[in-house]
């Protein structure tokens, strides 16, 4: 049996957040300086999700990154839907482990067109 434990809802913006950050985040960084500038540490849910879509379109920002970008921005937009139209936790715990999933494997993308 697996002892990992799963991140809650609030860890889970927080690392999209740190992912985002304007002097720490590793997509204002990898935007560069003519890309849109990061979010605060304290960015509401549809403040990740503007911040998402706008890196997604950025012209600075390599196409397979920017292509998970907009899914995590997409995923993002649906969690904040789905926490203002219903009390259903789960629906929104689910978009935002999808947004998280989509802000990695967009690392994953960078990191890969760094090292080849």
């Amino acid at each position: 049996m697996s002892t990992e434990k799963r991140l809650s809802a609030p860890e889970l913006v927080d690392e999209i957040r740190s992912s985002l950050a304007v002097t720490t985040g590793w997509i204002p960084t990898l935007s560069g300086p003519d890309g849109p500038t990061g979010i605060s540490d304290e960015a509401s849910l549809s403040e990740l999700a503007q911040s998402l879509r706008e890196f997604a379109n950025a012209p600075t920002m390599p196409s397979a990154v920017a292509q998970q970008l907009c899914r995590a921005s997409e995923s993002a937009a649906a969690a904040l839907a789905t926490a203002a139209v219903a009390a259903d936790d789960a629906a929104t715990y689910g978009h935002l482990g999808a947004t998280y999933a989509y802000v990695v494997q967009a690392h994953r993308v960078a990191s890969d067109d760094v090292t080849n």
